[in-house]
């Protein structure tokens, strides 16, 4: 059977993970000079707790090249094809890492590498659904094919609380922003070919939750639906009841994103994440 590995980005729930096989490395948190595994020995209350502090910008760290060929060759000990998931190529370089940790194992089993192109529960729909095409024994080369033609109907949205929290990040199109940076703006953040790019601002918190809706709205058909909150639960529940009503027969959910994403978002963003289905 094909083993799938992920990073600790995709968000998935240990439960979910052992139920399905899943492999997940943890990625790691940087504070200052302090480094944490996530979800390991750092939780989420300690993240906001350093984040509050302000001892300096998070970053989020790849596995390394030995933490991912200890699990590469453990999981050939029982199988010839591992297919290894992982966040956007524009957001870490985690897939790379993962690349360079398979040519240890040329000619001794099949690793196969996908760069994803999203994050959190965007990532955790296509682990899923991999790991569910090896329980049914496909191919890795027919589970490829299933992630790759799925990852074009995968959509985010975020808003954050102010640029503060994404102040220094590379993101294509930061430069479309206006320049100035009222405190009551909160840019939008879509995820467009593997990078986040700022689509607008809004002046509110209720026109942000309506502006959500919307982006959901627009789809003539989607399978499900995720609103991804951070810290501050504020418009969250506000969105979901919005969408429960006018998506009743819809798989629709709510859930803390993680502390990678919050590397890149701050702690107090809201997001979509929407899965059109195949």
């Amino acid at each position: 059977m094909t083993r799938i590995v992920t990073d600790s980005s995709s968000d998935i729930s240990p439960r979910l993970a052992a139920e399905l096989g899943i492999t997940v490395l943890p990625m790691r948190i940087r504070f200052g000079t302090e480094t944490y595994y996530d979800s390991v020995d750092i939780s989420r209350a300690d993240f906001y707790r350093y984040w509050a502090k302000r001892t300096g910008r998070p970053t989020a760290q790849p596995p390394t090249v030995e933490e991912f060929q200890q699990a590469y060759r453990r999981l050939l000990s029982n199988s010839d094809q591992v297919l290894s998931i992982h966040v956007s190529s524009s957001l870490s370089s985690t897939a790379q890492v993962a690349r360079d940790a398979t040519k240890a194992f040329l000619g001794r089993g099949k690793i196969t590498v996908i760069d994803s192109r999203v994050i959190s529960w965007g990532l955790e729909i296509l682990v899923t659904l991999a790991a569910e095409a090896a329980k049914r024994g496909a191919s890795v080369e027919d589970i490829v094919r299933l992630i790759r033609g799925v990852i074009p109907h995968i959509y985010m949205v975020f808003h954050v609380e102010d640029l503060d929290s994404v102040e220094g990040r590379r993101y294509r199109g930061m430069k479309r922003l206006p320049s100035e940076n009222l405190p009551s703006t909160r840019p939008l953040l879509i995820l467009e070919d593997g990078e986040l790019i700022p689509m607008e601002r809004v002046r509110s918190r209720g026109t942000l939750t309506e502006r959500l809706f919307e982006f959901v709205a627009e789809f003539a058909r989607f399978d499900r639906a995720t609103i991804l909150q951070g810290r501050l639960a504020n418009g969250a529940q506000s969105l979901f009841e919005h969408l429960i009503d006018a998506f009743p027969d819809k798989r629709l959910d709510v859930k803390p994103y993680g502390l990678v994403l919050a590397t890149y978002l701050g702690p107090d963003a809201l997001g979509v994440c929407v899965y059109e289905g195949r």
